[in-house]
């Protein structure tokens, strides 16, 4: 059951993942997100991983080297390997409390406050 998706304009197979790279695959989804290093490198992982499954040549740095990628499609291919998961993908409703990212380390207060002159 390969599927494809599209990233920079391109199509590129995508499998189902084997149990071992869903072992990979599941803490990166819990770090999803465009607004860090981290989480962008975790859809890029989870990228990784359902090309991989479709064809074993493909390296991360093949990943990483994809020219022209839109957000919107970087989104569509998250969420197609994520269906391929079986990752059911839901719109967080009104009044449904939103998940709130950890704050920085360099956010955090000491309570000490500095009086240099």
């Amino acid at each position: 059951m390969n599927e494809t998706i599209t990233l920079g304009g391109q199509e590129f197979p995508v499998a189902p993942l084997t149990l071992g790279q869903m072992r990979q695959a599941g803490p990166a989804f819990t770090r999803i997100g465009i607004d860090s290093t981290e989480g962008m490198g975790a859809q890029t992982t989870i990228l990784y991983l359902a090309m991989h499954a479709a064809n074993p040549a493909v390296t991360p740095a093949d990943v990483d080297a994809i020219v022209g990628v839109t957000f919107p499609e970087l989104k569509t291919a998250v969420e197609k390997v994520a269906k391929l998961m079986g990752v059911e993908m839901r719109a967080i409703e009104p009044g449904e409390v939103q998940p709130v990212a950890p704050a920085p380390a360099s956010a955090t207060s000491t309570g000490s406050t500095s009086t240099a002159a």
